[in-house]
This record gives C-alpha cells, structure tokens and sequence, in this order.
C-alpha cells in the first residue's frame, strides 16, 4: 500500500466545523487514556497479579522442560483472567468509547472512534507486556490526524475533487502534476482505495486541513535506474554524516547539514518564551531561578502563544527538512547500485548517557583559590551523541535506504558486526587496531585515506558470508578508490562542503 495527501479547500465555516472534529476525537482520546490508566494502576495494586507478573520473570523457560513451561502457562492464565477482570481489553474499550461517541455523533463516526480505542489499547499493551512506563495523554495542538478502519464509512472519497465526512462535501484541491495525474488516471476509487483519513498540519497563520488516502499496490516509479545495472555499494553511517562507496564513485556528506539552523531558531523562541513566563509570573519562581513545587497559575500573553505556535512549526519544518534531505541522497544513490551492503547500527544505544562514573588517565592542573596548582584527574563525560542523533536522524535514513531498496528490488544486505570490524580493520595488515574518535585519516598501503569512505570502502568489498572482507578484491581496487576519494575531498574543499571534526578536513 501507498498514500498521497491532498490539501481541502475550506470555507471559515468548514474550518470550523474540522476543528470541533478534532476537538472531540482529541477528548475522547484523553477519556480513554484517562479510563485505562485508573485500571492499570487497580491492576498494579492487585496481590494476586503483581505475584503472578514477578513469578512469571523468574522462571525459567526451556522446551525440555515440561514443568517449568506448564508453570509458566499456568501464571500467564492468571495474568489474562486478571487483565480481563479489570476490563483491559480491547473489546472493553470499543464498548467504553462507544457511549462517549454518542455525545458527539455529529461529528464523530463510531468507526473513528473505535480506531482511537484501538490505539490506546496498543498502548496498554505495551505498559502490560514491553517497556511503557505510563499511557500519555495529548495536547489538543498535537493531536494531527483522525484515524479511519475502512473506506465505507467515515471519510469517503466520492470523486478526485470531492469528499464526504460526516454528511458534509468538501472539495478537494488536486495539483498539477505529472506524477500525480499518472496515479489519478491508473487507480480505481471504487477498488484501489482501502481507507482514508484526515490530516491537519499547523502552520503560523493556523491550521490547514488535508485527506491522505491510502491505495492498494506499489507507488508509481520515479527514480530511473542506470541501463548498467548498477555497481555493490557499501554505505557506513556516522551520527552525522554518511559514506558510500562502490567502484565507480564515493560519496561523503553530512547529514541534513541545515538542521542546525533550525535548532538555533528554536533556541532562540524558547528563550524568549521563558522570559515572558518569568516576568508575567514572578510569584511563581524562587530566588535561584528554578520553579516553585506544587500547583501555580500560570498567565500566558498573547505574544507568548504566538512564540509557542511558532517553536511548534518550527519542530515540523525541521522534522520535513531532514526526511527531504535524507530522500534527496538516497534518491541519488540508488541509481546506480545494484545492490547495497552496510553496518548496522544502534543509534538508540548511542543516543544514551553513559552510566558508568570513570576518570580521565591523566592529570590536569587546576588552579585552587590560594593561586597554588593541583594535580587532579577529572571525571570523564557521560554525554554521548543524543543531540547530534536528534539533528540528524541516521537511524531514519537506515530505515529510508531500506524501504527504497526493497521498493525497487534491490538487494540489502547487514555484514555482522561481532565477526567483521570495518572501522577497525586494515586490509594490508590484515588486523584490527581501533583508533581514537579524533583520527579521521588512516595510512594503508603508504596511501592517506579518509576513516568513513575506508570503512565504506571495506564493506563494499565484503565477501558472500557477510564476516570478512575480500582481501584479493580490496587489494586490486584500492588505489582506484584511493583516486576517486582524493578527487572527492578537493572537489568539496572548493565548494566549501568541510566538516573538521567529522570529515577531518
């Protein structure tokens, strides 16, 4: 399946009409996660689960044992029959949600708001089984979206131009483009179409409305593939810049280089936010500048709630910029590639401080208040790369590079990172020597090579088991590669595209 957006064209009144829409699914929301809440902590209060849940923990689970599993089929019977007891299921909040649907029939289906009971049973569902913590309830100002089972009901598509929701016709504004045309002309909207929804995106002068319809089979093809077929490409991905590298070419970029801009901005607004909460509400703020406990009300000005819209359009123009970026090169590089070979990667572990208190090996001089010198070994820093991860979102390029291979047929392959090393290996030695996040250049055969296109390089020559490296195939082609990164590095040197602390020069 494959969706395309398109924007309404709204009158003052159908604007109006739309927002009370989303204000109600938004309530209903709340009301659910407020409900589910109250019965997960009864659940959690209750002896007989809680002993259940921390007996089922501790045993241990084998296939050859028949006593141990029928232990923990038996715990986990005691588990289902409690969560049923305290009416968390999903049946159970389809039936909840259902009465508050009927307070606001006119403007809710009970299809949409059961779609909202689904989604806050997935919830449940994680707080019960995975990691969640707590359900979260929404803001009106995020709640972006009213969710749809089928295309029967709720929002139907009854021409390209034209749309029905809750017994009221909405145009449909459809561009001008060739790719879009081509998909109007080839889909049946009576066969092609599975369900579709409404969108709102919030902009500085307010709220614009759009239906995303959702359309069985592949998205058309834009992207024209090489007639050659196309070159293995290893792709090695940093915190904030990618490499590729296949016999023909190498590419080295930052990822999303603007992002920061849109950082500073933001900084900038929310600064200015917290000003004017500071001055219009000094009672509620100690003398260290830190806020009072407790409950406090809090006056907000108007300027203040234009500063916040603001920071919030910002957060979606960021968030669209990095999903263009990351499409633009990814685009680029799938021309000519006939199959891609990378490093996974756990950006979500790098994303984390280090839990692990450690001191630095060598000493520093630090001046004490007498003038005197004393030699202290300084705690190491626990930060690690979250900020740059959120600027630059590599994790969603590893998963954009993914989809748009798989879209086109190309192969995809992950080499295993516990057996083959592929920043720590020197193909002319033949060992693996880590080196310090600092040196960005290494020296192989007498040549200077560039850290990230030698890793890219080595995985691109990776052999069939995905565990070593071709050493045969690295030797040939290496001073080739050596050529083309030496042409790539001067090439960006003159553009100005430079990165000291990432690309080393």
């Amino acid at each position: 399946m494959y969706t395309v957006r398109f924007q309404l064209e709204l009158s003052g009144s159908e604007k109006r009409f739309l927002s009370k829409s989303f204000f109600y699914a938004n309530q209903m929301h709340n009301q659910l996660v407020r409900y589910a809440t109250n019965r997960l902590n009864a659940l959690f209060h209750d002896t007989e689960y809680v002993g259940a849940r921390k007996a089922y923990g501790k045993a241990e689970f084998s296939k050859k044992k028949g006593s141990e599993k029928k232990k923990k089929k038996e715990l986990s019977n005691i588990m289902c029959i409690k969560q049923k007891e305290y009416n968390l299921t999903k049946t159970f909040l389809c039936k909840f949600v259902s009465k508050e649907q009927k307070k606001y029939k006119n403007y809710i289906n009970s299809h949409q708001a059961q779609a909202e009971a689904e989604a806050v049973y997935k919830g449940v569902e994680k707080v019960l089984f995975e990691d969640g913590r707590h359900l979260h309830y929404r803001r009106y100002n995020s709640f972006d979206c009213i969710k749809q089972k089928c295309a029967a009901t709720g929002v139907r598509i009854l021409r390209w131009d034209t749309i029905c929701f809750m017994k009221h016709y909405f145009k449909v504004r459809i561009p001008e483009d060739e790719y879009i045309q081509n998909i109007i002309s080839s889909v049946d909207l009576k066969e092609d179409v599975v369900y579709s929804f409404l969108k709102r995106i919030e902009f500085n002068s307010g709220f614009k409305y759009y239906v995303v319809i959702t359309l069985r089979g592949d998205a058309p093809k834009r992207i024209k593939l090489s007639k050659d077929g196309g070159h293995r490409t290893g792709v090695d991905f940093g915190t904030s810049t990618i490499a590729t590298a296949s016999n023909n070419e190498v590419h080295l970029e930052e990822l999303a280089p603007d992002s920061v801009n849109y950082e500073k901005e933001i900084r900038h607004k929310q600064n200015l936010i917290d000003a004017s909460m500071r001055k219009h509400n000094p009672e509620n703020y100690n003398k260290n500048g830190t806020v009072k406990k407790g409950k406090h009300k809090w006056q907000t000005t108007r300027r203040c709630i234009r500063l916040k819209r603001q920071v919030r359009v910002l957060y979606r123009k960021q968030s669209a910029y990095i999903k263009t970026s990351h499409h633009t090169f990814i685009n680029r590089v799938v021309q000519n590639t006939s199959e891609f070979i990378l490093e996974p990667m756990n950006f979500k572990a790098l994303q984390k401080k280090s839990k692990k208190t450690e001191r630095q090996d060598e000493a520093t001089a630090v001046k004490q208040k007498d003038g005197s010198l004393k030699m202290i070994r300084k705690y190491k820093r626990k930060k690690r790369y979250g900020h740059s991860i959120k600027n630059r979102s590599p994790g969603l390029m590893q998963t954009d590079l993914k989809t748009k291979a798989t879209q086109y047929g190309i192969p995809y392959y992950e080499i295993d990172i516990h057996q083959y090393r592929a920043s720590q290996l020197h193909h002319d030695t033949g060992e693996y020597i880590k080196p310090t996040l600092s040196e960005r250049f290494k020296t192989i055969e007498g040549c200077k090579v560039q850290r990230d296109l030698y890793s890219a390089f080595l995985i691109c020559h990776t052999d069939d088991t995905l565990t070593a490296p071709d050493f045969k195939a690295c030797h040939v082609d290496f001073p080739h590669f050596v050529k083309m990164q030496d042409t790539l590095i001067l090439d960006m040197k003159k553009c100005g595209h430079t990165m000291k602390s990432c690309f080393g020069f």
